[in-house]
């Protein structure tokens, strides 16, 4: 690879154009001007950073946890937005990125490129550096050697996905709209099976996942569940 050439230089340079898969979906009974979801854009990067560390502790701020706040969006969210765009997708209201949806068709093929992408970088940046926090130490453990996801999961839910919304947009609907809008998408893609993980903490949320269709598949310790998907 030419020095310069990864994609996150190719994004801090401006040369990734997601902006030319951004295609807006206004939210039944709200103006355009209010809540709406649309593809991701370059210019969402530092809204979605901010997003993943304000959600970061089971829906809650965890700015207290980490001395870089960069860190939690860094492993679960940005990668997915610059790798896989297509399936990447942010909860605007009036014009202020609230939430997002990021997820991968294929977590073999993502984890895979990870290694090869994404991972080097932040490991030059990153690796060399002493933990402020427990959750800090946990984060720089997992850049350093990030776990595989098992081939039982992945055969049969080969997709992934994250999401996280501000407390402020939790309630009125949108974050099923948000979910929705991406197993959509994912069901055009052609994909069969979806999965998530769930911090064990945060066992309560399964409660929403369970109404689309989710079930449980196995604790690692976090709490996997999937669903099947049918192709459009």
């Amino acid at each position: 690879m030419k020095p310069g050439s990864s994609l996150m230089t190719r994004w801090a340079r401006g040369t990734v154009r997601f902006e030319e898969l951004v295609k807006v979906s206004v939210i039944p009974g709200s103006s355009a001007s209010s809540v709406s979801i649309r593809a991701v854009a370059v210019a969402d990067e530092a809204a979605i950073l901010g997003i993943c560390l304000k959600t970061s502790d089971c829906g809650r701020d965890g700015a207290r946890l980490f001395n870089d706040g960069r860190l939690p969006g860094l492993v679960w969210a940005l990668p997915y937005a610059r790798l896989y765009p297509s399936h990447a997708f942010v909860l605007m209201q009036d014009g202020e990125v609230m939430g997002y949806c990021v997820a991968t068709p294929d977590t073999a093929a993502y984890e895979a490129r990870l290694e090869a992408e994404w991972w080097p970088e932040l490991r030059a940046e990153f690796c060399g550096r002493r933990p402020a926090t427990l959750a800090e130490e946990g984060l720089l453990a997992y850049i350093k050697a990030p776990q595989r996801t098992a081939a039982e999961i992945t055969d049969a839910f080969p997709a992934h996905l994250h999401i996280n919304i501000l407390p402020q947009m939790q309630k009125g609907g949108h974050g099923s709209r948000l979910l929705r809008h991406q197993l959509e998408a994912l069901r055009a893609a052609g994909v069969g099976g979806v999965h998530l993980g769930i911090d064990p903490r945060n066992e309560s949320v399964t409660a929403f996942y369970r109404r689309f269709g989710f079930t449980g598949l196995v604790r690692t310790p976090s709490i996997i569940m999937g669903m099947k998907l049918e192709t459009v």
